[in-house]
């Protein structure tokens, strides 16, 4: 049986870049175990880079102040911004324009942030992930290992999986988990059995939108990804604009039991649309609080509306209280031709599946958004459903990220400790520098 130091469950940025800290720190025995044999995430997913406190990162749950933020924030530019094909898209430095766009967004009651931004695109996933590798020159890769179990023992745990059809166990003193987003659901009922404290964070839910490029590259060719985000008139509630791919195409993510929609963008093909997400920031309380069910079952009701897959409505469609069809959704005569949809998805009515306060909360933002970007709402621009991120399963810890259970730290998009690349790696160099100084 193989023995190790430290376990990394996850090969994501997260558990990337916590493998590359702890051998900068002199941990020996490291191993990193992953089901795939490359992760699943954002970095072989479009590779968007946000270099902004305010995004993707969570100082009160990271427990660091801005300072800090900002030291580990280039930290991971240094490493990551010096692959070869990662290219700078968004330009914050003496920019009047974006100046511009705050003032207008303020004037229609929504905040504008713009970070400083880079892009390697779906095309370069395999290769920047194959680039950070070679950093790790000591550290063990067990991948395509399905982990089954975790189970304490007296000096640490026994990992217990399959690799190859057969069964393998390791055993480690200390766990890493940085699941993802897609391994978020297995780690929750694995910290269950080990008693380790979780709860349920909000969850965010709604749309992608696709629109022909030209309403929205007076945005885009300023801020490549923009955030706005709304408050809410009617419901007092929080929608933002999420992972905009100017060039880019929807996508559908399967999770077997439902299918959610996405997007990304190609560096070396661009189509003639732009897609970005929509969503409403959900917390739930008394009597049910489960957040992660919650928005499974969106999911699935989608799944049955659509047939097996995502439905897609046009505005045009939307506006005039009309489900979306096969026979006109290519109508030249209702201006439809204008953009065409990148995706498979099955035309219909998103208003059927999506809760009534979340849809009021999406299009009261949509209707603000079009002041600010005159024709998103053109008659041909598609609303894809669902959307929806699962950010939400939270392991409160100290503030090197380890657990209540000792020698069991967390990180990344899937534990509820960061939203993207770039606060994802944060959370691991963070774990990597309380596992190398609790060194047992």
């Amino acid at each position: 049986m193989n023995r190790y130091h430290v376990v990394i469950i996850g090969s994501g940025p997260a558990g990337l870049f916590a493998a590359l800290w702890l051998e900068r720190l002199g941990v020996e025995r490291v191993a990193i175990v992953d089901r795939h044999l490359y992760p699943a995430g954002g970095l072989l997913n479009d590779g968007k880079l946000n270099f902004d406190y305010r995004v993707g990162i969570d100082l009160d749950e990271l427990q660091i102040d801005r300072a800090e933020a900002q030291r580990l924030m280039d930290e991971i530019r240094q490493v990551l911004t010096r692959f070869p094909r990662c290219q700078q898209v968004t330009f914050i430095d003496h920019n009047e324009k974006i100046q511009g766009l705050r003032d207008i967004a303020e004037e229609h009651g929504a905040q504008f942030i713009a970070p400083e931004q880079w892009h390697w695109g779906t095309d370069n996933g395999k290769a920047v992930v194959d680039y950070l590798r070679n950093f790790l020159k000591k550290t063990e890769f067990l991948l395509g290992t399905e982990v089954s179990s975790i189970e304490k023992e007296s000096e640490g745990f026994r990992i217990t999986g399959s690799r190859d059809q057969e069964t393998v166990h390791y055993r480690t003193r200390i766990v890493l988990a940085a699941p993802g987003r897609s391994g978020a659901y297995w780690f929750r009922d694995v910290a269950g059995r080990l008693s380790i404290e979780h709860d349920f964070g909000p969850i965010d839910v709604g749309i992608r939108i696709e629109l022909n490029r030209k309403f929205y590259d007076g945005i885009t060719d300023i801020v490549y990804d923009p955030k706005f985000i709304f408050r809410t008139a009617r419901h007092d509630d929080r929608v933002r604009t999420f992972c905009t791919n100017p060039g880019g195409r929807v996508r559908v993510e399967d999770y077997l039991q439902f299918k959610l929609v996405n997007g990304d963008a190609l560096s070396g093909k661009k189509t003639e649309n732009t897609n970005f997400a929509l969503i409403n920031t959900i917390a739930l309380t008394k009597p049910f609080s489960d957040t992660t069910e919650f928005g499974q079952v969106i999911a699935r009701q989608f799944f049955l509306l659509g047939g097996g897959k995502p439905v897609v409505q046009r505005i045009g469609d939307f506006r005039e209280g009309r489900r979306s069809s096969a026979a006109t959704f290519d109508s030249a005569a209702r201006q439809f031709l204008v953009c065409k949809a990148t995706c498979d998805a099955a035309p219909g009515d998103i208003t059927l599946g999506m809760p009534a306060r979340v849809m009021d909360n999406l299009w009261e933002s949509l209707k603000k958004l079009d002041k600010i970007a005159p024709g998103i709402l053109h008659p041909s621009t598609l609303m894809y459903a669902p959307e929806i991120k699962f950010f939400d399963t939270h392991f409160p810890t100290d503030r090197h990220l380890e657990t209540n259970v000792r020698g069991i730290y967390v990180a990344g998009d899937g534990t509820g400790k960061s939203r993207g690349i770039v606060g994802a790696g944060i959370s691991g160099i963070i774990a990597a520098k309380g596992i190398a100084g609790g060194r047992r």
